[in-house]
């Protein structure tokens, strides 16, 4: 995020590039990694922060996925408010990493 410019406060549509997700039993849960994730792309920013330093909790909302894996999320909802909050919502696409942006994937947001 501190790559990308992204500061305390502020609210961005960007795109998250090489997410690893792992379902869990159930399909309800899955665990997601953000260590191997490639550069933040910034499409838009919707409220300047206030330069602070970013929150260290993440929270992530409305990713489902059938499978384990690596996912690009694309037009991710992303706010820094005393927590890092991404939203997958309904104008964001996650696909599989290796499958070319813009194609359809058959994954749905909650």
């Amino acid at each position: 995020m501190q790559e990308a410019k992204v500061s305390h406060g502020q609210e961005i549509r960007a795109d998250l590039p090489n997410v690893r997700v792992l379902a869990l039993a159930g399909g309800t849960e899955a665990q997601t990694l953000f260590c191997n994730m490639g550069p933040i792309r910034v499409r838009a920013i919707l409220n300047r922060g206030d330069e602070g330093p970013l929150p260290t909790d993440v929270t992530l909302e409305g990713l489902q996925v059938s499978t384990s894996g690596v996912y690009d999320i694309l037009n991710a909802l992303v706010g820094s408010n005393g927590n890092l909050r991404l939203v997958v919502d309904d104008q964001t696409t996650v696909v599989p990493a290796e499958q070319a942006v813009g194609a359809s994937a058959g994954l749905s947001w909650v």
